[in-house]
C-alpha cells in the first residue's frame, strides 16, 4: 500500500464515526439434524454497548469539543481568541478616552447579551446540538476520504503502468510534506467556498451559514448537513489527489507534523484568534498581511450584506487563494458592517425548520423552473 491513513490526521471538523460500531457479535453455530441454527450471543450486553457508544460519540462531537485540543472550539483557541479581543478592545478604549477601562466595561463589549443571546445566536447553538449530535453520521469522509482517494488514483497509475519514483526525503521531505498537507487542505476549503457561492443549488444550501445575524465562534458550525458534505467531499478530492501525485513522485509519503492529531500548521492558526472571524470583534492585518492570511475583518467583511462586499475573501487562512480567484477585498479601517443576507430571504432563516427545511425547497423549485425552461426550449 503506497498511502496508509494513518499518515493522514484529521485535518478538518467533520464529524466523527465511531469505529467500534464495526459489527462485533460472536455466533454460535449449533447442527439440530439437517438444519443449522445461529444464536447470537450476549445481544443485550451487544445492544448496550451500541447504546453506550452512541451516546459516548453524541458527547464527544458536542460538549467533548470544549476538552478535544484538536478542535478549533476548545477551551485554548476560545480562550486565546477571546483574550486577544480583550487587549484589542482596552487598547482601543484606552486611545480613545486616554483612560484605562474598567474591567466590566471591556467585558460588555467582549460578551455583549444582545449578540450571544440573540435569536439568531440561539439557532447557531442548536444547529450545532442538531448536526454534532444527531446527524454526526451525515459525513462523506466516512467512505470518501483523502486516503481512499489517493489510493485510487495511485490504483489507476499501476493499472495504466506508471512507475513512480523512490526518493528519501528525510526531515526536509517531512516538513515540506506537511505545508504541502496545508496547502492543499487550504485551497480545497477555499475552492469549495468559492463554489458554494457560485453554484445556484449550493448557494441555496450555504446560505444557512450566511443568514446568521450575530456571530460567535459557534456560528463557524451553522451549517446544512448537505452542505458540509459536500465540503468534506472537495477537501478530501483536493487533498487525497495532493497526496497521490506526491507518492507517485517520491516512492512515500512520510508522517506530517501534528498537534493533538491536527496537522501543525492548522493548529497554529487556530491558536492565532481563528474564532475571531465569527465574532462581532473588527481586528485587520493591514493591507500586506492581508494579501497572505485572511483576518477576522476580512471574513466579517465576506458575511456582510452589502452588494460591494458580496462573494469577497473565500479564503479559510490564506487569502492569496482570493487573488487568484479575483475575489480578494482588503478592507479599509473598522469598516462597519451588517451580517445577513438578502432581507427578502431573512425570514424563511429564522426559525429552526426554516434552516433545514428552506433550502431543500428552495433547491427543488430551482430544478422544477429549470426543467421547464429546458423543455420549452425543446418545443
Amino acid at each position: 500500500m503506497y498511502f496508509e491513513e494513518r499518515y493522514l490526521p484529521q485535518i478538518d471538523d467533520s464529524f466523527q464515526i465511531d469505529r467500534q460500531w464495526r459489527r462485533n457479535c460472536l455466533i454460535d453455530a449449533a447442527n439440530i439434524g439437517d438444519d443449522c441454527t445461529i444464536i447470537f450471543s450476549d445481544q443485550k450486553e451487544i445492544g448496550m454497548e451500541f447504546i453506550k457508544s452512541m451516546i459516548t460519540t453524541m458527547w464527544q462531537n458536542t460538549g467533548g469539543v470544549l476538552f478535544n485540543a484538536g478542535h478549533f472550539l476548545s477551551i485554548a483557541p476560545l480562550l486565546i481568541a477571546f483574550l486577544l479581543a480583550f487587549v484589542v478592545i482596552a487598547v482601543r478604549i484606552r486611545k480613545r478616552t486616554g483612560d484605562l477601562p474598567a474591567l466590566r466595561r471591556i467585558l460588555s463589549m467582549l460578551f455583549p447579551r444582545k449578540v450571544f443571546f440573540h435569536g439568531s445566536a440561539k439557532i447557531d447553538y442548536w444547529v450545532f446540538l442538531i448536526n454534532q449530535g444527531f446527524l454526526f453520521w451525515m459525513t462523506a469522509t466516512v467512505i470518501f476520504s483523502p486516503a481512499l482517494v489517493s489510493e485510487l488514483f495511485l490504483g489507476l497509475a499501476n493499472w495504466v503502468g506508471f512507475e513512480g519514483g523512490n526518493v528519501e526525503t528525510g526531515l526536509a521531505g517531512r516538513i515540506l510534506y506537511s505545508v504541502t498537507l496545508v496547502l492543499l487542505w487550504d485551497f480545497g476549503a477555499s475552492w469549495a467556498h468559492y463554489l458554494k457561492h457560485r453554484v445556484p443549488i449550493l448557494w441555496e444550501l450555504h446560505k444557512v451559514h450566511h443568514s446568521a445575524e450575530v456571530m460567535t465562534p459557534v456560528t463557524a458550525m451553522r451549517r446544512h448537513p448537505i452542505e458540509a458534505v459536500f465540503g468534506s467531499m472537495v477537501s478530501a478530492l483536493v487533498t487525497g489527489t495532493g497526496v497521490a501525485v506526491w507518492v507517485f513522485a517520491f516512492g512515500q509519503s512520510p508522517m506530517p507534523f501534528t498537534i493533538f492529531g491536527t496537522l501543525a500548521g492548522i493548529w497554529v492558526w487556530r491558536m492565532a484568534g481563528y474564532n475571531l472571524r465569527h465574532t462581532h470583534v473588527w481586528i485587520s492585518y493591514g493591507d500586506f498581511w492581508n494579501r497572505i492570511f485572511i483576518s477576522p475583518a476580512q471574513h466579517q467583511v465576506h458575511h456582510s450584506n452589502s452588494p460591494e462586499h458580496f462573494d469577497t475573501n473565500f479564503g479559510h487562512i490564506f487569502s492569496f487563494w482570493d487573488a487568484l480567484f479575483g475575489t480578494l477585498y482588503l478592507p479599509k479601517s473598522d469598516e462597519r458592517v451588517e451580517f445577513g443576507i438578502d432581507e427578502g430571504d431573512m425570514d424563511q432563516f429564522r426559525s429552526l425548520s426554516g434552516v433545514y427545511i428552506t433550502p431543500l425547497v428552495k433547491i427543488w423549485r430551482y430544478l422544477r423552473k429549470k426543467e421547464d425552461r429546458s423543455q420549452i426550449a425543446t418545443e
